[in-house]
């Protein structure tokens, strides 16, 4: 049998959570969304990403029409785009740029949608369809956003995009070289030199053509 003293101590405990818990709740629930908003965005400022996301989330889903929500659906994207959550964050910005096709923040989230396609994206030697996919998007933000203020760095990924798919390619027609089959090589690199003709490597193309030429 416990003692006494023990199962009172236990129950104020409990009772304390439990008056802690309903207070907190009333707190939440009491504030208005551009209190809301400000607190999830000190979370954020703060990079404690995982609280700011649920910030964010409790503005979108309690006060949808108000004027936070549209921030606050961008800043949970780029929550979970800095917490390298890169599958939620494609999620959350392909539901911002639907949602807010108008919104200041337009370009930057489709440039960060475009970066979480290329960070996702494995070392050239394994599977290319996401870097192609990264490429893809990159070049459409490139076509759409000409003025954007993020247009160097956007050329800047489509070259490294490139260079990825090229590099794949460019190991593979050098293998068919030390094989000596040399017409696949050249297949290869010629086409290389069709599809990226702006390619990183093309003094080495041009090299290992002339080689095979020979």
């Amino acid at each position: 049998m416990q003692n006494p003293k023990v199962v009172k101590l236990k129950f104020y405990l409990l009772l304390t959570l439990f008056i802690f818990s309903c207070s907190r709740n009333n707190i939440e629930v009491g504030l208005d969304p551009e209190d809301e908003f400000k607190l999830a965005k000190q979370s954020f400022n703060e990079e404690k990403y995982d609280r700011a996301i649920e910030g964010f989330k409790r503005i979108i889903f309690r006060h949808p029409g108000s004027k936070w929500a549209e921030e606050s659906q961008y800043r949970l994207a780029q929550s979970s785009f800095l917490k390298k959550d890169y599958e939620q964050a494609q999620i959350e910005y392909e539901f911002f740029v639907r949602s807010y096709p108008r919104s200041r923040f337009l370009d930057d989230a489709s440039f960060e949608l475009a970066l979480c396609y290329f960070r996702e994206s494995p070392s050239y030697h394994l599977d290319p369809s996401l870097t192609q996919r990264a490429l893809y998007e990159i070049q459409s933000f490139i076509k759409k956003y000409p003025d954007s203020k993020w247009l160097p760095k956007a050329k800047e990924y489509e070259q490294k995009c490139m260079d990825k798919l090229v590099q794949k390619d460019l190991e593979t027609a050098k293998l068919y070289i030390k094989m000596g089959k040399l017409e696949s090589a050249i297949l290869y690199l010629e086409a290389i030199q069709e599809e990226y003709p702006d390619n990183s490597y093309s003094d080495e193309i041009s090299r290992l053509l002339k080689k095979c030429e020979k």
